[in-house]
């Protein structure tokens, strides 16, 4: 595990987020190692005025961010929580050049499809 003892916390910009030291030690530590990306921290997620879920921060590491369109968005919960596997997701593949069709653990089939105008993946039911 990497230790940061003189610190309490680690503000990380482009997410507007502050990570407790604690916390950040184990996520990045697990990641670094093989695990999932630590979306919740280093990305944030924010309401949309049309309801949607969007992320801030995720631009950093793929230079899009993504948002979870509505109604699938409807349910605060479940949209985060399918917001920090997609992040995962995109995390690994990269740029999504095109739209992507995937399976959530619920077993809905969704779309992610690229923005061509704005640097935004759109998350839809299929």
């Amino acid at each position: 595990m990497r230790h940061f003892d003189d610190l309490l916390a680690v503000g990380w910009a482009p997410a507007g987020s502050v990570i407790g030291r604690r916390f950040f030690e184990s996520v990045t530590t697990a990641w670094l190692d093989g695990g999932p990306f630590p979306a919740l921290g280093l990305t944030a997620f924010v309401e949309a005025p049309d309801g949607a879920l969007q992320s801030v921060g995720l631009a950093f590491w793929i230079d899009r961010e993504l948002r979870i369109e509505p109604p699938l968005s409807a349910d605060r919960v479940a949209a985060t929580r399918l917001a920090i596997r997609l992040v995962n997701h995109l995390v690994l593949i990269g740029e999504l050049e095109a739209d992507d069709h995937i399976t959530a653990p619920d077993g809905t089939r969704l779309v992610l499809r690229p923005s061509r105008e704005r640097a935004l993946i759109s998350v839809w039911r299929e």
